[in-house]
């Protein structure tokens, strides 16, 4: 089977792009905007809606796929690619598109390691590019042999056929309180994420966090079921760093409070301090995690902006920086990277998490399940969007839908179906 023609569609991601550098030097809003001047080179409004492309892709047999390219919320900030925009982006991806027609389908890694090592002008985004290209490979070669996106990457991967979906995490964007009863009521194996991402959210001495935190382990035990019992994640966006000085003593001794707080619930602080270079995360990370061990303490520690691709991500797991890793998946490019990214974390002791953005599209969402179930990351990412619902029950679907097709045909030629 071939490749007959590739084409590129406007498109829209799930959320906004925002200039994290600008909303945390002046965080004043009007309703949904900001006020200030955007800081991030690519932006021009520190909120935007999230531009992407599809690459759509025909096949030889009539078939049809494609895949999503676009950049995370936070794009330009923590060492990330620049924001994915309409304007130069879309036209740039008709290089792609040229490279892509004619081409013969064969295996997903082979394919993508072609795509990437090509020489593309130095317009192309090539992070969003091949994000979005390579899930369009997947279905390309599932559609070719008749499987899904995920038998594909287990075989190629040489994993298991999956067996069971990946626990789902869940953001509550802005509204946090509703967000954590809407997670409740759909028993989220992780919630809320809780977007601490400012000084008013998190209290001048993280007092207003601690609040919010007693709270949640209040709700649950007031209307969650007996046998709900998921892990609490928090981000908070490097805030802690602010308040307390870089003082990794104090950081950790304030989040392994929050840990007792959510006792018995796993407690997971995402992104309590966020440093200039990757370096300097690496050693803040380290220090607060050697402090966290002298205490006791069983919160896990999650990395997130400076592991932005597998030879950051295998730094931080050198250095025993990190429990666990947000393999943001758009950020590594094409999405065979995060499913290595996944299996090395694995190999080093670390849990990794297929992370994403509320900025993934309906399409990418979809797609990612797949890296999922044949990776087995300890979480995925409910995406696309801020408002929860949405993103949950799209990346359970796919995740049952999936399951579901590789047991019936398992059972049809004879197998025992789990």
């Amino acid at each position: 089977m071939k490749i007959t023609k590739a084409i590129v569609v406007k498109a829209w991601g799930g959320f906004y792009n925002e200039d994290l550098t600008a909303v945390k030097a002046d965080p004043r809003r009007d309703g949904f905007f900001f006020l200030a001047k955007p800081i991030t080179p690519g932006f021009d409004r520190i909120r935007t809606p999230t531009e992407a492309g599809s690459v759509v892709l025909f096949l030889s047999d009539g078939q049809v796929v494609f895949g999503d390219c676009l950049s995370v919320q936070y794009a330009g900030a923590g060492g990330r690619s620049p924001r994915f925009n309409h304007k130069t982006q879309l036209a740039a991806l008709q290089q792609v598109c040229d490279y892509l027609s004619g081409q013969k389908i064969g295996s997903f890694l082979g394919m993508c390691e072609e795509l990437e090592a090509q020489k593309f002008d130095s317009s192309l985004n090539t992070t969003a590019a091949f994000y979005g290209v390579s899930q369009a490979l997947l279905l390309a070669v599932a559609a070719a042999r008749q499987k899904t996106g995920a038998e594909v990457l287990t075989e190629e991967l040489c994993r298991e056929v999956p067996r069971k979906p990946v626990s789902i995490y869940v953001q509550s964007g802005e509204d946090r309180y509703t967000a954590v009863d809407k997670a409740i009521l759909r028993t989220a194996d992780v919630l809320p994420h809780g977007l601490i991402n400012s000084i008013t959210v998190l209290g001048e001495r993280g007092e207003k966090l601690q609040e919010y935190v007693t709270w949640i382990v209040e709700r649950l035990r007031k209307f969650g079921a007996p046998d709900h019992k998921p892990e609490i994640h928090i981000d908070a966006y490097g805030l802690l760093g602010k308040i307390f000085k870089h003082d990794a003593k104090k950081m950790a001794a304030y989040i392994a409070d929050l840990g007792e707080r959510t006792k018995p619930l796993q407690f997971c602080m995402e992104t309590p301090v966020l440093m200039d270079s990757r370096a300097a995360q690496i050693e803040s990370f380290a220090a607060i995690r050697r402090e966290l061990e002298r205490l006791g303490s069983n919160v896990q520690l999650i990395v997130d902006e400076w592991a932005n691709d597998l030879h950051d991500i295998r730094e931080f797991i050198k250095a025993r920086a990190t429990h666990m890793v947000n393999v943001k998946s758009p950020d590594l490019g094409s999405i065979h990277n995060a499913a290595r990214a996944i299996l090395e974390c694995k190999a080093g002791g670390v849990r990794p998490i297929l992370g994403g953005s509320c900025n993934d599209s309906d399409q990418s969402g979809r797609v990612m399940c797949h890296v999922a179930l044949a990776s087995e990351p300890a979480w995925i990412l409910a995406r696309p969007g801020m408002g929860l619902d949405e993103g949950f029950q799209i990346v359970h679907n796919e995740m049952a839908r999936t399951l579901a097709i590789i047991e019936a045909r398992q059972g049809k030629k004879g197998r025992a179906a789990s």
